[in-house]
């Protein structure tokens, strides 16, 4: 066997994953930056996130080093399976178990109350961190990824498969309940507001369930490989930048010609000053609260109409 379909994908999947975990730490970065008066729950998801990634990041790197440095030369380690067996299944189905429910939550809030969706997203998705958390027991027990076929286990499959019918699912059912509740008077600033919650959903959910679908292909069609790595070690990220582009869409970036300084908590604006001979420009960035912080402060309901009537008429979004 050609070495290098043992190397290549262990590899590169490490690289993507670190890149992707910069990624994930500049997001969570400008969500405590924008955002530092949210929800507790949204809080709790994004230190669970960036602990839990962190923690997958590590053992996948520890698992590269001693392929690519420690065990250098000794063909032996490039079958040992290591850490992955917690860092890739274990980890990576609880991370997408935690987004996912995420999602659900979310489609409950904008259907209104309806259970239907979320339930079936729920059920699929404990479904999907169940066989992760089985994926890794086997994984762990077997010990030589030349032993993980897919003739000799099913798990991944049905995790991997349980995971991109839950991600389809709630693309469609979050665009269902948005274009169900755009009412036919939404202008302006309301229904530029839904469309951009819609394209984000679509942009976010969409990577989920293709990556998912790819790394079971590859899981599927080649055996005695290590192809797969190179989408599995780092889809979780997927999901974590996902969730933080959720929460982080609700930041307004503009320009005004006038900058004016806020003491109200529902905003955070910064100022940025460049002079240039007599002239002097102004770069207003501006870092809208979530909507519960416009809720909170009854005077600036003059200031906001748009954004009451669109959560009147969505209900409060969680995000």
């Amino acid at each position: 066997m050609d070495i290098g379909q043992l190397t290549i994908p262990l590899f590169v999947g490490t690289l993507l994953n670190w890149s992707l975990l910069g990624v994930l730490i500049v997001q969570v970065y400008l969500y405590f930056l924008a955002f530092p008066k949210d929800q507790r729950a949204n809080k709790l998801v994004v230190v669970f996130v960036i602990i839990a990634e962190t923690l997958q990041t590590f053992g996948d790197t520890r698992n590269t080093i001693r392929t690519f440095g420690a065990g250098w030369g000794n063909p032996a380690m490039l079958d040992e399976v290591g850490w992955a067996w917690f860092s890739v299944p274990v980890l990576g189905s609880t991370i997408g178990c935690v987004g996912q429910m995420f999602f659900a939550w979310r489609i409950y809030v904008i259907g209104g109350g309806t259970l239907v969706i979320p339930i079936v997203i729920g059920t699929i998705t404990l479904f999907q961190w169940g066989a992760g958390i089985w994926t890794g027991v086997q994984i762990s027990n077997a010990g030589r990824f030349s032993l993980l076929t897919f003739k000799s286990m099913k798990p991944p499959v049905a995790w991997l498969s349980a995971t991109a019918l839950a991600d389809l699912i709630i693309v469609a059912g979050t665009v269902y309940y948005l274009l169900r509740a755009r009412q036919p008077g939404f202008r302006g600033a309301t229904h530029a507001a839904v469309n951009r919650i819609i394209k984000v959903t679509i942009e976010t959910g969409i990577p989920c369930a293709v990556f998912a679908i790819i790394d079971l292909a590859l899981f599927v069609k080649y055996n005695g490989n290590n192809y797969h790595l190179g989408t599995c070690i780092w889809i979780s990220k997927v999901y974590s930048n996902s969730i933080m582009a959720i929460l982080n869409s609700r930041m307004q970036i503009g320009h005004d010609a006038i900058f004016q300084a806020s003491v109200n908590m529902s905003d955070m604006v910064f100022q940025s000053r460049v002079a240039g001979g007599a002239a002097t420009s102004h770069v207003t960035v501006q870092l809208a609260t979530s909507q519960e912080s416009v809720s909170d402060h009854d005077d600036d309901s003059s200031r906001h109409p748009q954004a009451l009537n669109f959560k009147s008429s969505l209900g409060e979004l969680p995000v």
